[in-house]
């Protein structure tokens, strides 16, 4: 026996009734069910080739506000009036005296609007800003038009007049003259389906009449009870598209840039590192003159740094003898064999307290505590400088530090780390460059593939003596300071540095999630 799913079935039998009215709209009332699933079931059929389905043009057209005024006579038709106005006047007039006129000022009605109506309706000519009625209506008025004809019908029929290609020919011209006057009608385009059988559906249609088709009982899931009455061998099972298309759902999501940070604190804690941290507000003893920074150096003036102004300042560290030390750095190198910088130190200004420069800040700070080898250390957290906003900067950022304290340890080593790093993030075109900073000899430039060209991503180095033996570092100490902003930038294709911080939805929602 052949079987039909239900909306196809119901279809083909409220067409085998024989009923004329074959649209959707009757189909589904013979068939008791919903026009949406009737309609559905005719597209299938009709890819089957059992049935046909026409798609016939009608238009719904409907008064506007000033069409109901003028039908319960609350209001005239402008074009009317105006030939009312015309005749009285002999005819013919101008565009100013019209609008003087106060029968159409009483009715707000402005000439110049309708002028070229009254053209189309084949009533008067317009020339050089004169309106004159055709020779034939210059003593009577004109006869109703086609939208008039129009706007009578539609108040015969209630309020609402259905036109398609059997319909009065001058109600169609009305309604194609009237379609941009939404004040007078609505003229609402639509379809009506209509479905016939084929020579196939007809012998399914004389199936169901005899009982050789019937209806296919589909069921949605297996539940216990039809396992225990073994009704489930009755049944068909509804079959899964997995091929149709789903909604795209947007599940909350941590922010980009915090995944990014989260893949870079993964990436130095799978390569052996512990994290360090520091207060974001910082003395310059930490943030600069432990790093060898002279304190006359441009970075450390207020155009580059941003300085406290409550508290102004910090006690420097209680260990009197690392103070001293500093202090002998810069002035004359002390027991490192530098000469320093050759000026008087002082001990307020690297009191002062800034908004940390760099995450260095914290490395140094790290080297204090654990300054025995092996130890790996690194930092991550919100840097401040008075940057230029530009499309790779922004006075606000997110910086990863690191260092490394080993007996062995090299600019090889260094560079070796900065490699495992980066691919671990997926990152494999790196390029290093020869560098100056302050703090470290030899330094290097960390630069990234962006594209098609290559962006600077920090500094990083081997830390000089003058940084290291005041805190009774025996060996070498890796250095180095990465943007993280820039990273995410690479990491999400992202031009615009400050559009990471921007609440794009849309681009929020579109970023992927990854494991």
């Amino acid at each position: 026996m052949q079987k039909l799913p239900p909306h196809q079935y119901a279809l083909i039998k409220a067409l085998g009734t024989g009923s004329a009215d074959t649209s959707v709209e009757s189909l589904a009332a013979i068939a008791g069910t919903d026009q949406a699933l009737i309609s559905a079931a005719a597209v299938e059929l009709s890819r089957e080739g059992l049935v046909s389905v026409t798609e016939l043009p009608y238009r719904e057209v409907t008064l506007g506000e000033l069409g109901q005024e003028i039908q319960h006579g609350m209001a005239h038709l402008p074009e009317r009036l105006i030939a009312e106005v015309l005749i009285s006047l002999g005819g013919s007039a101008g565009m100013k005296e019209l609008g003087e006129h106060d029968r159409l000022k009483e009715h707000g009605v402005q000439p110049g609007k309708y002028a070229r109506v009254l053209v189309d309706h084949g009533w008067a000519t317009f020339d050089r800003g004169t309106l004159s009625l055709l020779a034939d209506y210059c003593d009577h008025e004109p006869p109703a038009s086609d939208a008039e004809a129009l706007m009578v019908a539609i108040q015969i029929a209630g309020g609402s007049l259905v036109l398609d290609a059997a319909s009065d020919e001058r109600h169609n011209r009305g309604a194609d003259f009237l379609k941009g006057r939404k004040e007078l009608v609505n003229v609402r385009e639509r379809s009506r389906r209509t479905v016939e059988l084929t020579d196939g559906g007809r012998r399914l249609a004389e199936g169901i009449a005899s009982g050789a088709v019937s209806e296919l009982v589909e069921v949605n899931e297996l539940t216990p009870e039809m396992l225990a009455d073994g009704s489930w061998r009755n049944v068909e099972f509804r079959r899964y598209d997995v091929s149709l298309g789903a909604d795209r759902v947007h599940p909350g999501k941590t922010h980009p840039l915090m995944r990014v940070i989260d893949k870079v604190r993964l990436a130095y804690l799978e390569l052996g590192f512990s994290e360090a941290g520091c207060e974001m507000a910082e003395t310059a003893f930490w943030d600069f003159d432990c790093l060898f920074q002279p304190q006359d150096h441009p970075a450390r003036e207020m155009q580059d740094t941003f300085y406290l102004k409550q508290p102004r300042s910090y006690e420097l560290p209680e260990d009197s003898g690392l103070v001293d030390r500093i202090r002998r750095t810069h002035e004359d190198g002390g027991d490192t064999g530098s000469k320093g910088w050759r000026y008087t130190w002082s001990a307020e200004r690297a009191a002062q307290v800034v908004l940390r420069t760099h995450m260095t800040a914290s490395s140094i700070r790290a080297v204090s505590r654990h300054p025995q080898a092996p130890h790996k250390v690194f930092s991550i957290g919100r840097v401040f400088r008075r940057e230029t906003v530009d499309n790779t900067h922004l006075p606000e950022f997110h910086q990863v530090d690191g260092i490394i304290i080993d007996e062995h340890a090299s600019l090889a080593t260094l560079m070796g780390t900065l490699g495992k790093f980066y691919e671990r993030l997926g990152i494999k075109d790196i390029k290093l460059k020869p560098a100056f900073f302050p703090y470290t000899e030899p330094s290097v430039e960390v630069h990234i593939k962006w594209g098609d060209t290559w962006m600077e991503m920090g500094g990083a180095g081997v830390f000089r003596p003058e940084v290291t033996q005041p805190f009774g570092v025996k060996y070498p100490v890796l250095a180095w300071g990465l943007g993280v902003e820039r990273l995410a930038m690479a990491y999400y294709g992202v031009r615009v540095i400050k559009d990471l911080y921007q609440s794009d939805l849309g681009w929020l929602a579109s970023v992927p999630l990854e494991s």
